[in-house]
């Protein structure tokens, strides 16, 4: 009894299951460069080609904290808050915006403690020899003097002497030049205005 032939299997495909950048089997030729390129070792990201082409963002620039800071002080931690928030956000460093607001800041109360040191005094200067020359003035213009002495004075010159009291009255010397020709002195008490007063004389 003839046996029943068997009917042929279509010969199957074989896949091989190597990664794509192990060396080709012996029985099969390399890949030629007419062949499909494929990419390996890329990011593991839905585009990764437009990773290639990112950068880091540009940071904010740090010198107007210089400005800030100097100009408003501890205000100025709002702006320096904000720079290192959107540096950081670029990957980049938060250093230099609380580095320039520190240094500032320092700079700025030094020049503060020099300014209370010596410029209030030297205000305080300015503002006497502004009330000595007012007194000078009233004195030959007031006409109080040639009510009082019946003279007339062309000129003064005072000197102040002490300090001034709780009142605000401060004491001069002055060294007048009569119309006649004469000099003559006075010691008179002024206030922060220049009304002034004689001072009478000692008996």
């Amino acid at each position: 009894m003839p046996y029943p032939q068997q009917q042929q299997q279509p010969p199957t495909t074989a896949y091989s299951t190597a990664p794509p950048w192990a060396p080709p089997p012996p029985n099969e030729p390399p890949a030629t460069l007419d062949g499909p390129y494929t990419q390996h070792g890329q990011l593991l990201v839905p585009f990764p080609e437009e990773m290639q082409a990112a950068s880091r963002p540009t940071p904010p620039a740090w010198w107007p904290v210089v400005l800030w800071t100097f100009f408003f002080g501890i205000l100025a931690l709002v702006t320096v808050v904000k720079r290192a928030d959107m540096a950081r956000r670029g990957r980049n460093s938060v250093g230099p915006y609380w580095i320039a607001w520190g240094v500032t800041m320092a700079i700025g109360s030094m020049l503060a403690a020099v300014f209370v040191a010596a410029g209030i005094p030297a205000l305080q200067a300015a503002n006497e020899n502004s009330i000595t020359r007012q007194v000078q003035e009233n004195i030959v213009t007031d006409g109080k003097l040639a009510g009082a002495a019946q003279v007339k004075a062309t000129t003064a010159n005072c000197d102040p002497v002490g300090e001034r009291d709780a009142s605000g009255i401060r004491r001069y010397d002055c060294v007048l030049a009569l119309d006649d020709g004469r000099t003559g002195t006075l010691a008179v008490t002024a206030d922060s205005d220049g009304r002034w007063t004689a001072v009478p004389a000692k008996k």
